[in-house]
Order: structure tokens, then C-alpha cells, then sequence
């Protein structure tokens, strides 16, 4: 067995010479084997090894007794050791979350933290063959999709899996025939726990039917971790042949790709939106944002995961943190610079002359016409607007004319004389406020994106 997993540290890159591996060691027998087979390869492996237990006061004294074993086993073998106490059930019942759920996140919190002090490069976690199996079976049950279905991978970021092809009767059997004493908790026997019941109620009737089902399950997961990186790569391709503009796509396009491929394009947009590097979308997202997709209606919008909106905008696909487009307080102008959401804003007493004319960013308002006091604002109901030559027209009806996508008006900047609407971005000036030469005026220049950098 030894031999087989410094085969598995090598051939998944686990662990390079030189680097320092922190054990994640909770006294249990896969831990404390993990622990024994990394000290005796350490040499070979040129590695320095530690280890870290959290005590996560479940079990009261038996807890307490466990954190007690694995500090004095860390003496006896003389590695660094840390430990820590955390109440997982009041921090469960305050976040809401399930005990399994706050423990595990909890659990890998304090050891990362923990990898820091220490200084280590890589934590190790004794997660084993079964466990494997007991992950796909409890993500088949939640319908997943292929990386569902991949299980347990050997190697996540800085988190390695040594024993992971190891079956735990394996693993028992080492620790019976090297002397390796380890605690044993008592929970593990309970089928309160969703992986318990999967443990003891439902592997022991699949093996009755294939003895070989643990073994087999992690040769599926590696043949479907090889098919998913393929697929990932794929989409990644995909992704960049629907992308316009960081972040938004050409719905049609996106809407075109072999399913295997869609979802996982979306995954990667929503990802960069979300800024988080593992996100993952649940199938009735995928369904949700392919309808949205399809739709004949131009615009839409759908919650996803992490703060996320996906935008419909006409042909447009658009991945964005939720909030991104909400209107900026009004601001009363006078001469100066402001800030209005993410424009930049010059204002400018002075006097019209041939030299200076209007234009869609920058607006030229006769002081004579000004009554209650220029305000820079969002829309407003109602608002309309007279161009030169043209018919007084609402503001809604010239967006839709433009094409402007509804999430984006309400960022749009408008000039108000009280409740009269005097100039829009992008759109021109009111013909009413538009100076003759020698007119004192404000000359008012807005410009997009100066301050996107610091949002």
C-alpha cells in the first residue's frame, strides 16, 4: 500500500522536494495512516511534514480526549502540531447552515489558516476510496452533472488526496498490521448524517452486488475527471468564439452550442463576474438562462449564485455582480467636476462661440433659458425631450429607438431644469436650451468609464 500511494503522490503531482505538507489529522485511522505513510516516505519525497486538528466540540469529553491523542502522538513523533477549538453548533445555529456544511467549511477555514502560520506549501486530508464512492453516490442523488459525478479529485488548489484510490479496508488493515493507534468516533457509527446513511445503509448493498464497486467507482471518476477537463477546455474555446465584450456574449451564439458546452460557457462568464474561481451553476440555472436565451422578448434578467445577475439585452447575453446598474443620486451643477456613478463630469461658465458646438457628450445650456437650477440625475417617469429638427419624444421611446439595454437607462446621465429634461448622454440637447453665440452658457462634458477602475 505504501508503494501504491507514492505512486498516486507522483504520478497526480502532489508533492514536490523541498515543499512542506500540513496533515490534516483528526485521530481517526485514515488520518493517522496518512500521517504514518508520509513520515515514512518523507526522505524519499524530500518533504517536512505537520499536522493541524480542529476540535469542533461536538462529542464533548470524547473530543477533548481526541485533541489530547493527537497532540501527544505530534510530541512523540516530533512535528510541528497546532490545534484549535471552534463551537460548530452555535456557529451552525447562527448562520443557518447544516452542521455538516458549517464544519466542513469551518474545518478547511482553520486550516488554511494554520497552512500560513506554518508556513506549509500543501494540506493533506485523508479522504479515501469510499469516501469517493460515498461523494458520487450522494451527488447522483442530487442530480450532478458530470464533475458531480468525477467524485473526489486527488489534487484541488492546495489541497492533496494521497489516500484517495486507497479503500478503507485497506487502510484499517495497514493500521492493524503497522501498530498504528488511532481514536474512534463514535458518530461514525450514527445514521443522523446524511454520509453516514450512505456509509452504512447503501454501500454495504452495492458491494453485495460488486465487491469490486469502490475500486470501480474510482476508475470512473478518473476516466470522467479526464472527459470533464476535456469539456472544460472546450467551453473555455466556446466561450471565447460567443464573447463580444468582457462578460456578455451574443445570446444566439451562446444559445447554438451542444449542451455539454453551454452550461459549462455560462459557468465560466458567471465566474469571472463573481470573481470566484470554483462557481458553479445548478442545472435549473443552466435551464433558466438558455430560456432566457431563447426568449423573443429582447430583455430579462436571472439571479444567479454569488451575487450574479445574467442580463438579456437585446442579442446580448450579460454576466454582472447584482447592483451593477443602479442609478446615482442627483447632483445639483455648477462649475467644478463631479462624479456621477461611473462618469466624470466637467462643468464650465463661459460663452458660446462658433468653436464650441453640442454634441452627445458634451452639452452647451443657454443661462438665459435655466429657471429652477441644472440637476444631473437618472430618468424619470414621464421625461421627454425635443431634439433639433425633431419631434418632442419620451425618453423611453428614444432608448428603445437606440437600442439601449433597460438595466443600462437607468445609469444614463439627464440634465434637468426642474422637471423639464434639457440633455441626455448620448442622446443631444433639448432645441429650447440650445445657445446662440455670444450666450452665456455652461458648457457641461460628460465622459464614460473614467472612474470603472476603482468600482
Amino acid at each position: 500500500m505504501l508503494t501504491d500511494i507514492i505512486k498516486t503522490i507522483k504520478d497526480c503531482d502532489m508533492l514536490h522536494r523541498g515543499e512542506h505538507v500540513l496533515v490534516a489529522l483528526s485521530g481517526g485511522v485514515d488520518s493517522s495512516v496518512l500521517l504514518d505513510v508520509l513520515i515514512k516516505c518523507r526522505e524519499e519525497l524530500g518533504i517536512s511534514v505537520s499536522a493541524a486538528h480542529l476540535n469542533h466540540m461536538l462529542r464533548g469529553k470524547d473530543a477533548d480526549n481526541d485533541e489530547a491523542f493527537v497532540r501527544e502522538k505530534c510530541e512523540k513523533l516530533g512535528i510541528p502540531f497546532v490545534s484549535e477549538r471552534i463551537d460548530i453548533t452555535a456557529l451552525a445555529q447562527n448562520s443557518g447552515q447544516s452542521t455538516e456544511l458549517c464544519a466542513r467549511e469551518v474545518r478547511y477555514g482553520f486550516l488554511r489558516r494554520v497552512k500560513t502560520e506554518l508556513r506549509a506549501d500543501k494540506i493533506a486530508t485523508a479522504h479515501n476510496a469510499n469516501d469517493n464512492l460515498e461523494t458520487v453516490i450522494f451527488n447522483l442523488s442530487r442530480g450532478s452533472g458530470t464533475d458531480g459525478m468525477c467524485g473526489i479529485p486527488p489534487v484541488r488548489g492546495d489541497i492533496i488526496r494521497p489516500l484517495i484510490f486507497v479503500p478503507r479496508q485497506e487502510i484499517e488493515k495497514y493500521a492493524a498490521c503497522n501498530g498504528i493507534e488511532f481514536c474512534e468516533d463514535k458518530t461514525n457509527a450514527e445514521t443522523v448524517y446524511t454520509r453516514n446513511k450512505i456509509r452504512h445503509n447503501i454501500v454495504p448493498e452495492i458491494l453485495k452486488i460488486n465487491a469490486g464497486a469502490i475500486k470501480n467507482a474510482s476508475r470512473s471518476s478518473r476516466i470522467l475527471r479526464d472527459e470533464a477537463d476535456f469539456l472544460k477546455k472546450e467551453a473555455r474555446l466556446a466561450a471565447e468564439r460567443v464573447m463580444t465584450d468582457e462578460n456578455k456574449c451574443e445570446a444566439e451564439k451562446l444559445c447554438s452550442l451542444h449542451p455539454a458546452l453551454f452550461g459549462r460557457a455560462c459557468e465560466i462568464f458567471a465566474s469571472k463576474a463573481a470573481g470566484e474561481e470554483n462557481y458553479v451553476l445548478e442545472y435549473c440555472h443552466v435551464t433558466a438562462l438558455r430560456a432566457l436565451c431563447e426568449s423573443a422578448v429582447p430583455s430579462g434578467v436571472i439571479h444567479l449564485p454569488g451575487g450574479v445577475c445574467a442580463r438579456r439585452e437585446y442579442e446580448k447575453l450579460l454576466f454582472e455582480k447584482a447592483g451593477q446598474y443602479e442609478a446615482a443620486a442627483p447632483v445639483k451643477l455648477c462649475e467644478g467636476e463631479f462624479r456621477f456613478g461611473c462618469f466624470r463630469v466637467f462643468v464650465k461658465k463661459t460663452v458660446k462661440t462658433e468653436k464650441i458646438n453640442n454634441s452627445v457628450n458634451t452639452f452647451l445650456i443657454s443661462c438665459g433659458r435655466i429657471q429652477d437650477g441644472l440637476v444631473l440625475r437618472s430618468r424619470a417617469v414621464g421625461d421627454e425631450i425635443k431634439l433639433p429638427k425633431r419631434p418632442t419624444k419620451s425618453l423611453k421611446k428614444l432608448f428603445v429607438e437606440k437600442r439601449i439595454p433597460k438595466a443600462q437607462r437607468e445609469k444614463i446621465p439627464v440634465i434637468a431644469d426642474g422637471e423639464k429634461t434639457v440633455a441626455v448622454y448620448g442622446i443631444g440637447t433639448d432645441e429650447r436650451y440650445i445657445p446662440q453665440n455670444g450666450d452665456e452658457i455652461y458648457a457641461i462634458e460628460i465622459n464614460k468609464g473614467c472612474w470603472e477602475n476603482e468600482k
